[in-house]
């Protein structure tokens, strides 16, 4: 004889805003614990995969700017001892003429230089701050001391940049032409390739600078000021190691 149950089976729907997910299925926008902000943990990731990205990108780029200029260190350091073969006199004989530094004037160029690092770091902790608040979906507070500190980061740069050029004018108004003396060359060349390599530095940071024109998201922008941060402060650190070589071994 067949049985009859009365038992009914009630199809349970998950309850809109509650606790936690438990046992209840996963929709979008359903449960408490998920808040269905799947969007924005998805443009965190993002942002994390792109910087670490970068970062890579620009620590290879900085072990290979070493290269270089190890390689140059070399160069100088063996020329300096060396000097040329005579033919006539059928021996070596010293030609590396010291070297007279304007020493006002790149003392006062490694002091911008230095400034400008500093104006960086400050420009990088304020954009930290601004996507801080950004991430909670509050307006950040503009405060008077808020000064565009990337701009004058800039500036500094490219007033280092005048200086360096203004060096070499000196130089040659002394008679240090490029080819009169391996000390000088060798001098124009290091002081030369370390002003490309600023000008690289100043080209990313004048595309971060220029956001708001060209329409830049702010996340292109932070990540811009941070990667390029490190290789800022690295190329200061490298110029008093080139400042330092040029008057330890002048020979």
């Amino acid at each position: 004889m067949p049985i009859i149950s009365d038992r009914v089976e009630v199809e349970r729907k998950p309850r809109l805003g509650g606790g936690g997910p438990g046992k209840i299925p996963h929709r979008r926008g359903f449960g408490g614990g998920d808040d269905g902000d799947h969007g924005n943990s998805g443009d965190f990731r993002s942002r994390e995969q792109r910087m670490r990205r970068y970062r890579v990108g620009m620590t290879l780029c900085i072990i290979s700017v070493t290269a270089i200029f190890v390689l140059l260190t070399m160069v100088y350091v063996l020329r300096m001892g060396k000097g040329r073969f005579d033919e006539d006199a059928h021996r070596w004989v010293r030609d590396w003429i010291p070297l007279s530094l304007p020493y006002l004037q790149l003392w006062t160029n490694s002091l911008v230089l230095l400034l400008s690092s500093l104006t960086l770091e400050l420009a990088r902790r304020s954009m930290a701050k601004k996507e801080e608040f950004a991430a909670m979906g509050i307006v950040p507070p503009r405060f008077k001391r808020d000064l565009p500190w990337l701009g004058i980061t800039v500036f500094l740069g490219f007033c280092f940049l005048a200086g360096q050029v203004l060096v070499w004018n000196i130089l040659r108004a002394q008679g240090a032409f490029l080819a009169s003396n391996p000390s000088r060359s060798l001098f124009y060349i290091l002081t030369g390739t370390h002003a490309v390599h600023l000008v690289g530095g100043l080209v990313a940071l004048l595309y971060a600078v220029a956001g708001r024109l060209l329409a830049t998201k702010f996340e292109s922008q932070r990540i811009a000021v941070e990667v390029t941060g490190w290789y800022w402060h690295y190329l200061a650190f490298l110029w008093f190691g080139i400042f330092a070589l040029v008057h330890f071994a002048r020979g």
